[in-house]
């Protein structure tokens, strides 16, 4: 018993470990990109400090809510962290209720601005907690790996049931870990371009690189969210009537459809103020509502009910590609020329 326990302890102190570290470089990308653009490091360090600790909140909130059965109490939810998990949006959320703050107390004088510089850095974060799990049994796939070839990372991970027999799972972390470091090279490789581009009037030259890191986080955490077998679903504690309509909905994937959608909204107000109603705006939008149906019918829907998943999941792999080209070709539309400027 002692042995299962400084087992469980280890383990326990390597996920720490690697979400601390991915803390520690998201701190410290925030702090070099703010002040690149901007004078101090108050502002971003306040950030961190105040995101952190809205982000753990929010996230363990959430999961509580949903998942009301992992904990003893409410109380327990906040002080004992070796049981239940935690829903990764409430991250966002706490950050932006950081940045909100700190504008407040005139530590910025652009909330957009700061949340810009914090955007690669936030990306960075949610990499290292996905691959926190490596050292835990969460965030793995409901799809079982059978061919001996595949059975290893980054496609595969071991999982042991409580008769002993293994079992080849779909590493769904390590997938989410790998493409979320694309994500971040991708959304700082925006960021810096992003100081050569103009935008039409009245369009506003902050705030685009956040906008742009929760479209691309949104796309790879609807896929990967549907494949994990523990994904935290919307049963609602006090409203439970929605139930029945939600019960086999991720927050997850609701959360960053939502963010998608709210990106095409405001460029797509930006676009027609800018440029006035063109065809190609209701064009987004159909374009939105095609891809809202692949994800949710073709892909969502169907994994659920007949489980074939590559014919499903290829269906929301291209849905998805394609709901968030709508996003970004509303965005493109606001650009200048749509081309950098010297």
């Amino acid at each position: 018993m002692d042995y299962v326990l400084d087992l469980d302890f280890a383990v326990f102190q390597m996920s720490a470990v690697t979400i601390c570290t991915g803390i520690l470089l998201a701190v410290i990308l925030t702090i070099a990109l703010f002040a690149r653009r901007h004078e101090g490091i108050t502002a971003p360090l306040a950030l961190s400090v105040l995101g952190l600790l809205f982000g753990v909140l929010f996230s363990r909130f959430l999961h509580w809510y949903f998942n009301g059965e992992a904990y003893a109490s409410f109380k327990a939810a906040f002080t004992d962290f070796n049981r239940g998990s935690y829903c990764l949006q409430g991250l966002f959320l706490g950050v932006w209720l950081a940045a909100f703050l700190a504008k407040k107390l005139r530590l910025t004088g652009s909330m957009s601005g700061l949340l810009d510089a914090a955007a690669p850095g936030l990306c960075l974060l949610v990499a290292f907690i996905r691959l926190s799990a490596l050292f835990n049994t969460t965030c793995r796939g409901r799809i079982t790996i059978k061919t001996p070839l595949l059975q290893h990372l980054p496609l595969a991970v071991a999982s042991t049931d409580a008769a002993g027999n293994v079992t080849y799972r779909f590493a769904t972390f390590f997938l989410a870990f790998l493409l979320m470091i694309v994500v971040t090279l991708v959304v700082w490789r925006f960021y810096l371009d992003d100081e050569e581009r103009w935008m039409k009037w009245p369009c506003s030259g902050d705030g685009n690189t956040m906008r742009i890191a929760l479209v691309l986080y949104g796309a790879v955490e609807i896929i990967m969210d549907s494949t994990r077998n523990d994904s935290p679903l919307m049963h609602f504690r006090f409203i439970s009537q929605l139930n029945k309509f939600s019960a086999f909905i991720s927050l997850a994937q609701i959360f960053a459809a939502v963010a998608i959608l709210c990106v095409l909204i405001y460029y797509s107000r930006m676009s027609i103020k800018a440029n006035g109603f063109k065809w190609y705006h209701p064009m987004l939008w159909i374009g939105f509502a095609v891809s809202l149906f692949g994800v949710g019918k073709l892909g969502e829907y169907n994994v659920q009910r007949y489980a074939t998943y590559a014919k499903c999941y290829a269906w929301m792999g291209g849905s998805l590609i394609l709901m968030a080209a709508t996003a970004i070709l509303a965005w493109r539309s606001c650009l200048e020329t749509g081309e950098y400027i010297e």
